[in-house]
């Protein structure tokens, strides 16, 4: 099952350069399909599952580790956190600016 660490593990990766944006993205969808219990996991893991679709960049990770770093009893302020920066994130911009990207790009196509 998919912990807080596993994915504080993976995000220090793609923050480093150590895993690219493809690698996070298949590693999401394989926890996803676990079902994390974890609600603030399960909604990370939905994030990163959706990455090329919702344009998630490594610009969102110190949100998303500050969300795991958070205690356990404040899970539910973590995650509405979260979904409040997710919800504030210009898409239209990035869709602009990633359309070239030779990951994102792709996904940018008849997107809008």
């Amino acid at each position: 099952m998919t912990t807080r660490d596993d994915l504080r593990t993976v995000l220090a990766a793609w923050q480093s350069g150590e895993k690219d944006e493809l690698t996070v993205w298949q590693w999401a969808e394989a926890a996803q399909a676990e079902q994390p219990e974890d609600k603030l996991v399960r909604d990370l893991v939905d994030v990163l599952a959706g990455l090329p679709f919702d344009l998630i960049l490594k610009d969102d990770i110190p949100v998303m580790q500050d969300a795991l770093a958070n205690p356990a009893d404040e899970t539910d302020l973590s995650i509405n956190l979260l979904w409040n920066h997710l919800d504030g994130i210009y898409t239209d911009q990035r869709r602009e600016e990633l359309s070239n990207h030779p990951f994102y790009g792709q996904f940018c196509d008849g997107m809008g």
